[in-house]
């Protein structure tokens, strides 16, 4: 319990430090007329770095971060696959590494660094967010869950910078990157629809519209039968994305496909979707000159629409609506920044306490509960 909770507030407070440092240091030049900094700036690079080997020393800390060891240790040691349904790209690049000889810390190391690396350049603009992205990423489920999903969480950390691409027009490098993202989640085929989803004419700058929205998929999502209907229709689609076997359970298991869903993981969420939508023409206003959070607004729109949708389903069902949570994250420090900036204590308080406490809540759980299936949120490294 020490261990987790100083390694994951303490990562959390350094990287939000050299975020500030690298943010001050910006403001400072371009006053003095000068240019934005690189990416390479120390800071950043000091704060990606960090993150990478907080990665790599971890060790045996959720199922499928014992999946993906077993596997690449078995690649190692047998000189073969353990399990042959991993999309070529992925499979690739796990026997090059296994097949070097490489210990298992640079086989997690190197996903850390494309997930760090996409999010981070992706954020190269907008460099004032980032002592809010490190304070969400490990306090918040980001972290956890991108370094117990691998692949997806790769994806999700690309679609943030394939916004850009959207904005730009440049359709033939988006579905080329989709097809690449494809080789390692064949989920992301959803990527390719979702070029078109800031392309529609719909205003929304308003608060009622996507309260109200939200407020009917909060209603539908608590009584999800309806969604079998949906599904008896989309067997074939399930399995072009991988989840053909959840399908199957599904549609056969009812206690398998509904769940009831109530607590911080899904409050918390909702909580900070309402604040962010009421004070989203203020933060427009603000970041007037940034073309691209218009973008990630309608994408945050239709992950918390999704997500509230299927909450009450198995897990698995909310998969293709996480390709988008790297822009909810990014709402949601555009809102904190928004909030410190104008003094709106009350409102910054509840999305910190949303937003900065899952990993403490989990961390508790694993305490209360030793053995129990939340005992994986908790930090182990092969070191000691």
């Amino acid at each position: 319990m020490i261990l987790s909770i100083t390694v994951y507030t303490g990562t959390a407070i350094l990287m939000a430090w050299l975020g500030w440092l690298v943010s001050q240091r910006e403001q400072r030049v371009m006053r003095q007329g000068g240019a934005e900094l690189s990416l390479v700036a120390w800071e950043i690079m000091a704060a990606i770095a960090l993150y990478v080997i907080v990665s790599s020393l971890r060790w045996l800390t959720s199922w499928d971060y014992n999946m993906y060891y077993n596997y690449y240790v078995t690649m190692q040691s047998m000189g073969e696959s353990s399990r042959e349904n991993f999309e070529p790209g992925f499979m690739l690049i796990t026997q090059a590494m296994a097949r070097s000889g490489l210990h298992f810390a640079f086989y997690f190391a190197f996903w850390a660094l494309l997930q760090i690396g996409l999010l981070y350049y992706s954020l190269r603009h907008r460099k004032v967010l980032l002592p809010w992205i490190a304070l969400c990423i490990f306090t918040g489920p980001y972290y956890v869950q991108w370094m117990s999903t691998l692949r997806q969480a790769v994806v999700e950390c690309l679609f943030v910078l394939m916004v850009e691409l959207i904005v730009r027009r440049k359709f033939w490098i988006y579905l080329l990157l989709s097809l690449l993202a494809m080789t390692l989640h064949k989920m992301s085929i959803v990527l390719i629809p979702l070029y078109f989803v800031p392309l529609i004419k719909v205003r929304i700058a308003k608060r009622w519209m996507p309260m109200a929205l939200l407020i009917l998929c909060v209603v539908l999502g608590s009584f999800p039968q309806w969604i079998q209907l949906m599904f008896d229709h989309l067997g074939r689609f399930a399995e072009l994305l991988g989840y053909g076997h959840y399908y199957r359970l599904f549609t056969t298991n009812s206690m398998y496909a509904f769940r009831s869903v109530i607590g911080p993981t899904r409050l918390c969420p909702l909580i900070s979707g309402f604040i962010l939508i009421w004070y989203y023409p203020e933060i427009k206003r603000m970041f007037h000159h940034d073309r691209y959070m218009p973008a990630l607004y309608r994408f945050t729109l239709l992950h918390l629409a999704y997500l509230n949708l299927m909450a009450n389903t198995t897990q698995y069902l909310s998969r293709p609506g996480d390709l988008m949570r790297g822009c909810f994250l990014i709402m949601v420090c555009y809102t904190m920044h928004y909030l410190w900036r104008e003094r709106k204590w009350l409102p910054l308080v509840v999305m910190a306490l949303c937003n900065f406490h899952y990993i403490y809540y989990e961390i508790i759980k694993a305490v209360v509960k030793t053995g129990s299936i939340y005992e994986p949120e908790l930090y182990h490294t092969f070191l000691f």
